[in-house]
């Protein structure tokens, strides 16, 4: 009789490829829980802990730091070994003065780069959606699964915000106030969050728009002068005139 159902564990081969770990290591991967982002663009939190900053060396020890309540998450304690840690999420271990933030990267798909105590305090989301909700008031949809409410004093009139989809608000965690905001504009810093251009970065300089799903091209500039072309979709804007993140050097 077939399995129903999804499966509640996955196979060291057929982990997502952007997730470089030897593959005859394990027989089994910790697969990512349903969460604010999908197996396909998340790291599992005991993955992190165990090979990326090998600060355990067995599950076992890894779900006894996650018991104790050591590990934050975009400003909340996170037990559970298969929470999905995704791009920009901000990964705190107060006890070891750590800080990290999930990049796109060249070399390893996702990865981790070491950030200061300031830059702990905020994350940077994407817009993918927005919605009109009870009385009249906006709610901003982000890439990582939360929903943003953006109030109106009269429901009758169209609420005029400089919010767009495709931009990336600037926001603190874990209250989620808004900072600052960065459209998706010609001159803004953006990183190319997947693709075979992933992890590269630098300044948009043109948007080209086309009709048809996927269609549309971002040209982005690094600081060299180098030129590449990728998808729409895959340039996530992380400043303007500067990044407003630290990048790691590859």
């Amino acid at each position: 009789m077939g399995s129903k159902g999804n499966r509640r564990h996955l196979k060291t081969l057929n982990i997502p490829q952007f997730i470089h770990t030897p593959k005859k290591q394990h027989i089994f991967f910790p697969k990512p829980h349903p969460g604010p982002h999908s197996l396909e663009n998340s790291l599992p939190l005991s993955y992190i802990l165990r090979d990326v900053l090998k600060l355990t060396d067995t599950m076992k020890e890894t779900k006894a730091i996650l018991n104790r309540r050591k590990v934050v998450i975009d400003g909340k304690i996170r037990t559970e070994e298969h929470f999905p840690v995704g791009l920009m999420d901000v990964i705190e271990i107060p006890e070891l003065n750590k800080a990290y933030r999930v990049l796109p990267s060249k070399k390893s798909g996702l990865t981790l780069s070491e950030i200061t105590k300031a830059e702990a305090k905020f994350k940077l989301c994407r817009i993918e959606n927005m919605t009109t909700v009870k009385k009249g008031n906006i709610q901003l949809n982000l890439h990582d699964g939360r929903n943003i409410i953006i109030p109106t004093k009269d429901p009758k009139k169209k609420l005029d915000i400089p919010y767009k989809t495709m931009g990336t608000l600037k926001i603190s965690i874990p209250d989620q106030k808004i900072l600052d905001y960065y459209p998706n504009e010609i001159n803004n810093q953006a990183i190319v969050m997947a693709g075979k251009n992933i992890g590269f970065s630098g300044k948009v300089s043109n948007l080209i728009k086309r009709f048809g799903i996927n269609a549309s091209i971002a040209v982005i500039e690094a600081a060299e002068g180098q030129l590449i072309n990728t998808a729409y979709e895959y340039a996530f804007i992380i400043g303007k005139e500067k990044p407003s993140i630290d990048l790691p050097n590859e």
